[in-house]
């Protein structure tokens, strides 16, 4: 048996396609603005509830969105101011040092290791080779190759105030920003729409300012800490713990990494004095920050590493720093939308059996009010009969629809008054 399928169905399934495939390709072509929107939605998140708590004090929101702008700035600028100098001073002694202390090792353990040293030392290249690899004749440049600290620090300086722009556009009229979306769909679905937005902002929100609160208390403690201890390479080190440390379950395990290996050249006591510093700071911020701050929003470890290593290669430096509040963001959103998905299940359900409840209610009125010549009552007893045969019927089918769809769903017994 041949199926016609209608002209007009294959034209709008085409027109369907055609379309998709064409923001497809807009979002592939345009992926750096579109990262940089996302962004600046999820900062906007995290500064709205600091921006209306100064809206409350009758601070005008332009000015309160400048304040918290320059409170951001400021403490960039005195990172850098304070930490610049230091980790300039400890890149540049490191790529002239480590090589000679790692061809050092290399020489101690082919003459005088053991022989499981002796046998790593004869698989490692020399300095000389590693450079040779990488095409160049300085350590230093190497070191300053590896890191991409020129292009990297202009590209994220660039999308920083791209993202403070389109930030502080959002916050400044973010309602009417919502009321125009929210046009876009059915009037029926917009307060769920809205609700569903709300959760996502609230909890990206609380999300992104525990991280932030998290790295900067980090970063000073154990810079400090590192510092006090006279632990080589203390800036490059906490910095780097900063981040790994944001990274839940194995951001402790990530930090101490970088000490095994210090160990081989570095005196032992800094480095076991900088080991319980890591683990202390680690605990600190994973038993009290986190728990105060994050307000249980956050993301799976899974998540937060798969969201590294795309966001790596597809946006370099600027992916990285982006790529946890992007998936806290995400899994935010899907959790929110299979939330929102079960209340208006639970929700239609609700309302059908209150719907059959009254109906109910109505039927038996009708039954205390049934005529008393007897040929009428016959016949209209033989119509209430039926109707609650279908009512009957009605109710078993929403049940049976409740529970599939997850709910053991059980009528309410309401005490419905109807006025004669």
């Amino acid at each position: 048996m041949t199926t016609t399928i209608p002209l007009k169905r294959v034209i709008t399934s085409t027109a369907l396609v055609l379309a998709t495939m064409t923001v497809l390709f807009v979002l592939f072509r345009l992926a750096s603005v579109v990262l940089l929107f996302m962004v600046s939605l999820i900062v906007a998140a995290a500064l709205r509830r600091s921006i209306l708590g100064l809206e409350r004090r009758r601070v005008p929101r332009s000015a309160a969105i400048l304040l918290w702008y320059a409170v951001i700035i400021g403490l960039i600028a005195a990172g850098v101011i304070i930490l610049g100098r230091t980790l300039q001073n400890e890149l540049t002694f490191g790529s002239n040092t480590l090589p000679r202390l790692y061809d050092a090792l290399l020489t101690r353990w082919k003459v005088d290791g053991a022989a499981w040293q002796q046998s790593i030392a004869n698989r490692l290249p020399n300095t000389t080779a590693l450079l040779q690899a990488f095409g160049e004749s300085d350590p230093a440049d190497v070191g300053f190759r590896l890191l991409g600290v020129t292009s990297g620090v202009v590209n994220v300086v660039i999308s920083l105030v791209g993202i403070l722009t389109l930030t502080f556009y959002w916050l400044a009229d973010q309602e009417r920003f919502e009321r125009l979306w929210l046009t876009l769909l059915p009037v029926n679905q917009r307060a769920v729409a809205r609700g569903t937005w709300r959760t996502i902002e609230t909890e990206v929100g609380a999300y992104v300012r525990s991280e932030a609160a998290q790295f900067v208390l980090t970063l000073t403690l154990l810079w400090a800490g590192f510092q006090a201890v006279g632990l080589p390479y203390a800036t490059i080190l906490a910095l780097y713990a900063s981040f790994a440390q944001l990274i839940p379950w194995i951001g402790v395990p990530l930090t101490l990494l970088p000490l095994v290996a210090l160990a081989f050249i570095a005196a032992p006591l800094p480095v076991a004095l900088a080991a319980v510093i890591v683990i202390v700071v680690g605990l600190a911020m994973e038993l009290l920050v986190e728990p105060y701050m994050s307000e249980g929003a956050g993301a799976h470890p899974i998540v937060v590493v798969v969201a590294l290593l795309v966001m790596a290669d597809a946006a370099g430096l600027l992916g990285m720093i982006v790529a946890l509040p992007l998936a806290a963001t995400l899994q935010v959103t899907v959790l929110a939308l299979l939330r929102a998905s079960s209340t208006a299940r639970d929700a239609t359900a609700d309302q059908e059996f209150a719907q059959l409840q009254e109906l109910r209610g109505r039927a038996e009125l009708l039954h205390r009010e049934l005529p008393v010549d007897s040929d009428q009552r016959r016949a209209l007893e033989g119509l209430l009969g039926r109707l609650d045969a279908l009512l009957n019927r009605t109710e078993g089918i929403v049940k049976e629809r409740a529970v599939t769809n997850g709910r053991a769903a059980t009528p309410r017994r309401r005490r419905l008054i109807f006025d004669r």
